[in-house]
């Protein structure tokens, strides 16, 4: 079964993960630009229960800042009961088209509550909660989602909800939300999963190199690739996958290609924040995921930049 809705008309999409902190609008315009993602998420939307406007404007900024040509899927994190259905229509009456739900994230308070990775505590409200928001989406409706809060297995019990509430595409991130970051994504839990569905499954997690691509969509048979961390490090890494560029850059094309990079990120965030201190922190937090043994006295310098005119001579020098 085909879903019409999709955000998407590649026939194996790479898609750029919402990452809490880093793929701020600044981000996604730079990488839209330069490495052309087939698909775009938004941070997550924070919901404020029992408010007038349970969407601050900060993310309505952030949940219409589009770049021409490539699709935004607005990713909200919630539950019912705390505002997600009144936050995710307010959205689409500002012209939200595609709308995810975050099911996966392990971070502080997400795994406490019904939202985020917390949802598989009562996993019978997902279903009711995913039918409410298909009835408002115009667009694509679809879930990220982790296996399980700490038992790998606790996706199955959901799965059929998934399809039960009419959502058109399930990103799955193999890790539990115990997990967090460590250990490897369980990509055979991936392929079964994949098995169990008849909408389409994109795989995500431990995505860094071109045969890590290959060897994840070949071993799950998912629909495309979700990359997060892997684009961070390397951000041509989706024109490497689609052949491009090459698949094995050497360290100077690599410097290169990240010092221009980042360096019209630079020119973003300087509008997007206040000060050198909020600026350079926000690159460096993008910098610490490059561990290239040729580029560690480089990213070094990177990271004890003191000035943003430092850092420029640094990133173009």
């Amino acid at each position: 079964m085909v879903a019409t809705r999709l955000p998407w008309t590649a026939p194996c999409p790479l898609m750029l993960a919402p990452m809490q902190g880093l793929t701020n609008r600044g981000l996604r315009k730079v990488y839209g630009q330069a490495v052309h993602p087939d698909v775009l998420f938004t941070e997550f939307v924070r919901v404020r229960p029992g408010s007038a406007t349970p969407v601050a404007a900060s993310d309505f900024e952030e949940a219409t800042a589009t770049v021409p040509g490539i699709p935004l899927v607005v990713q909200v994190i919630g539950s019912a009961d705390e505002g997600v259905v009144e936050a995710t229509a307010e959205l689409v009456s500002r012209g939200v088209q595609h709308i995810n739900v975050n099911m996966g994230c392990p971070w502080g308070r997400m795994t406490s509550v019904l939202a985020g990775g917390g949802m598989f505590r009562a996993p019978d409200t997902v279903e009711p909660m995913l039918r409410q928001l298909r009835a408002l989406v115009p667009g694509s409706l679809s879930v990220k989602t982790r296996t399980g809060i700490d038992d790998e297995r606790q996706i199955f019990g959901v799965l059929p909800a998934f399809e039960a509430a009419g959502i058109d595409f399930l990103v799955v991130h193999s890790r539990t939300v115990q997990q967090k970051y460590r250990g490897e994504a369980n990509h055979d839990l991936t392929a079964e999963i994949v098995g169990a569905l008849d909408i389409p499954v994109i795989a995500n997690g431990d995505v860094r190199t071109v045969d890590d691509a290959r060897r994840v969509l070949e071993h799950t048979g998912a629909a495309g690739l979700m990359l997060g961390r892997g684009a961070l490090a390397d951000p041509f890494l989706f024109d490497r996958i689609r052949g491009a560029c090459p698949s094995t850059p050497t360290d100077e094309e690599r410097r290169r290609q990240l010092g221009q990079l980042w360096h019209d990120l630079l020119d973003e965030y300087v509008d997007l924040f206040a000060g050198d201190s909020q600026v350079l922190t926000k690159i460096k937090s993008v910098a610490k995921h490059v561990d290239d043994d040729g580029l560690r006295r480089w990213v070094k310098g990177v990271k004890k930049a003191r000035s943003v005119a430092q850092l420029r001579a640094v990133l173009l020098g």
